[in-house]
């Protein structure tokens, strides 16, 4: 049934599902010999830590649960909590704008600027990801965002740039890396450092290529920015296979790439993340300035903010949101996609970066301050709002990603916050925007030989021993369950936890 007939649901409900139950007591019916066999089945799960809730989501009756408020590490289970609040405060239509101004003067007809500044405004897709959110698409030009920025910019008669270039990123403070996230996380592109001015999801793509027995390997960055300098200790040799670290220093920017690439291998690509934003950004844009004929004289330059401390209390009235962007002439814009097709890439293919970014941008609108502090602190009053608080359901929660190892939530809370979002009038964006099982997302190559996995809607989570997968599915009869499955602990391969939580959601597609 596609999600586009919701309200011909509501309007069966009662046939489909039978009267509300009057409490939610767990039910012992031919679910639970189901997952006990299941369970026995999978002894790698059974050694770990592992924790489920199956409830009706319109009547909220428990199907089946296990451990549904112990705490678990979710993983990215988090960008649920996360997406949600940024759906309600936020609103589905929200944009970001992303702007060039100069703080001179200027007058129509003027060839020369004084100076230029690329101003972020939050929005996170300020690369060549295609939008709305497509399944096996190929990126474009990592900086067509830029060259339609600077096309803006020479369509002015803008010639010369006379100073420097700066990327200001002061709507949120300068906080790249919330507490929780490990030295390794900051080198690879889903550790991507945090910023209000993103450009190509802070990072570079990395390609190494063979080249001939026994000579250096050939290197090239995407897009080709010069903020990194490269020290290539990668060797062509006769095999078939590749062996390649990467390396840099903390806080530099020199990437070291040692190893060996086979003469029959194929090319090598990893994601890495740039050590300092808005210098990156204005580097982009130099040159994408330059390309459009437009010359700079000056150099690449930054602005940021630390933390004022303008947060203001939880249960306080929201504060407005602040204007230290808004100073200069602005000379061009770009307007980001609405905010629905946002979400739609963070829980689809679960990006890290876009997700903490907005909910920095929920204390920005909320709290006048666009710090995690803030944003945190706005979370936990929404989530008060729907009934999930730290001392009931329970949960712990210390950024927007789920890529702190010390987020902890349970079951129960997550099944609550599914519950709450499917009552609510963005039903339809919000379960639109999760992954679909054995069809896109990270459930592409999930629920393999598993008939209608197409049912399932569901956010995956993953970390180091950690697995967990919370969403809906619509059962054969029309109905649509609620869950959330976590399994902690377990030092096994990851596929054979996944496979124990495809097969534990498949008992409830034939129900």
């Amino acid at each position: 049934m596609q999600l586009s007939v919701f309200v011909l649901l509501l309007a069966a409900a009662p046939a489909l599902l039978g009267e509300p139950a009057t409490k939610s007591v767990p039910v012992q019916n031919r679910f639970t010999k189901r997952v006990d066999v299941l369970l026995e089945q999978t002894p790698a799960v059974m050694r770990g830590d592992v924790g489920f809730k199956f409830v009706d989501a319109l009547t909220g009756q428990v199907l089946a649960e296990e451990n549904s408020r112990h705490f678990f590490t979710p993983a990215s289970n988090t960008k649920l909590y996360t997406t949600a609040l940024a759906l309600t405060r936020l609103g589905p239509s929200y944009k970001f704008q992303t702007d060039l101004r100069t703080t001179g003067p200027w007058k129509p007809g003027q060839t020369t600027l004084s100076d230029l500044q690329l101003v972020g405004g939050g929005d996170p897709n300020l690369s060549g990801r295609p939008v709305p959110y497509q399944v096996d698409a190929h990126d474009g030009d990592p900086l067509g965002v830029l060259r339609d920025l600077a096309s803006q910019l020479a369509a002015k008669g803008v010639r010369e740039i006379d100073g420097n270039v700066t990327g200001v990123s002061t709507r949120y403070p300068d906080e790249r890396y919330p507490e929780g996230w490990t030295l390794d996380d900051s080198l690879y592109g889903y550790g991507a450092p945090v910023s209000a001015l993103a450009v190509n999801d802070n990072l570079v793509s990395l390609k190494v290529n063979p080249t001939a027995d026994g000579q250096l390997a050939n290197i090239e960055l995407q897009p080709s920015i010069e903020n990194f300098l490269l020290l290539n200790e990668v060797v062509t040799d006769l095999t078939h296979e590749s062996k390649i670290d990467v390396l840099r220093p903390p806080g530099s920017n020199e990437l070291i790439l040692r190893g060996t690439i086979g003469l029959r291998a194929p090319v090598w690509e990893q994601d890495v993340a740039v050590e300092d934003p808005a210098l990156f950004a204005a580097e982009a844009m130099i040159d994408v300035l330059e390309d459009a004929g437009i010359a700079v004289q000056g150099q690449a330059r930054t602005e940021y903010r630390t933390d004022d401390n303008t947060c203001a209390e939880p249960n306080a009235p929201a504060a407005p949101p602040t204007s230290a962007d808004q100073s200069g002439i602005v000379l061009a814009s770009h307007e980001s996609v609405p905010l629905t097709e946002i979400i739609r890439v963070v829980n689809k293919v679960s990006q890290n970066l876009h997700a903490e970014m907005l909910l920095r941008e929920v204390g920005h609108l909320t709290r006048g301050d666009g710090s995690l502090r803030c944003g945190v602190d706005e979370r936990e009053k929404f989530l008060g709002e729907i009934g999930i608080t730290k001392e009931g359901s329970g949960y712990s929660l210390d950024d927007g990603s789920g890529l702190a190892r010390e987020d902890l939530t349970t079951p129960d809370s997550t099944v609550s916050l599914l519950r709450s979002l499917w009552a609510g009038p963005n039903r339809y964006a919000w379960v639109n925007s999760l992954p679909i099982g054995g069809v896109d997302g990270s459930l592409q190559h999930r629920f393999r030989g598993i008939r209608n996995a197409n049912r399932i809607h569901a956010k995956t989570g993953s970390l180091s021993n950690v697995n967990a997968l919370s969403g809906y599915i619509e059962t054969r009869r029309g109905r649509w369950v609620a869950f959330s499955v976590m399994v902690n602990a377990t030092p096994v391969h990851s596929d054979k936890i996944q496979h124990f939580i495809d097969r534990l959601c498949a008992l409830f597609l034939n129900s």
